[in-house]
């Protein structure tokens, strides 16, 4: 019984991770999410809904549009794999609750950003103001004892003053690093949309949590530099992907890391 319910979760998952990729593709062309329909970006033939179904189609279609024979960027199935993936994690770790439902919306927002940020190396902040303004809004609800905990309601891993610390704390040290880079440097050692992720995840994992992902997000920086990005000589390193990836080793351990302080 419980592989079928997280069989669908995972399917909800790739629904959504389907969305994503409407995301991923429209927001830095400015384009509508909503008008017009799937199309092709090569032929602009309109995606009938059966060479629309998450996963699926892309195997059915040998990875290649049906109409001009154009291949089809790996990351539209790896997008939609990894969000069904992530939803069915998250609700193994948190359980079936409104809570679970928060933290998709924060690490899909993750998510998102995190390729586009591949794709253009740039970053749209405006995202992440909707799934802030709910985590806090949820938080305090508990924090003020507005309400109590059911089995619908769960608290998050923090409560409201954690999450304002770490949004804090995550936000000012990389501002620190990005001012001191300038200074020493001469050069930018990271975006200014970095900034604002790093305080958006030390939100959710608070202080001094947000440090571990650093760690992390630097270790993964590094390989990825040294295997790929120093080869093609490209000096801008995406570091949204490793921030992400880290805030979700860190989501995943959170307790056995905030046993060790």
């Amino acid at each position: 019984m419980i592989f079928y319910y997280y069989f669908i979760i995972f399917i909800f998952g790739l629904v959504f991770g389907s969305f994503f990729n409407v995301l991923i593709y429209r927001i830095p062309e400015k384009k509508s999410i909503v008008f017009p329909s799937s199309f092709c970006p090569v032929c602009k033939k309109s995606i009938k809904w059966y060479d629309n179904i998450p996963l699926i189609s892309y195997i059915l279609l040998k990875g290649r549009c049906r109409y001009c024979k154009t291949k089809i960027s790996m990351i539209y199935p790896v997008v939609e794999f990894l969000t069904g993936i992530l939803f069915v994690t998250i609700f193994m770790k948190i359980g079936l609750n409104l809570a679970s439902v928060i933290y998709i919306f924060i690490f899909s927002t993750l998510l998102v950003n995190s390729f586009i940020d591949i794709k253009t190396k740039n970053l749209y902040v405006k995202i992440f103001i909707l799934p802030t303004i709910i985590y806090l809004i949820y938080n305090s609800l508990f924090y003020f004892k507005i309400v109590e905990e059911n089995f619908i309601l769960k608290e998050t891993l923090l409560n409201f003053r954690e999450s304002i610390i770490g949004f804090l704390v995550g936000g000012l040290f990389l501002f620190a690093v990005r001012f001191l880079s300038n200074k020493i440097m001469k050069r930018e050692g990271m975006g200014e949309g970095d900034i604002y992720v790093s305080a958006f995840i030390g939100l959710f994992l608070g202080y001094p949590l947000i440090f571990y992902v650093f760690i992390i997000a630097g270790i993964l920086g590094i390989v990825s530099y040294l295997l790929y990005y120093k080869k093609i000589k490209d000096p801008f390193i995406p570091f949204v992907p490793f921030l992400s990836l880290g805030s979700l080793t860190v989501f995943f351990i959170f307790e056995i890391l905030r046993g060790l302080y």
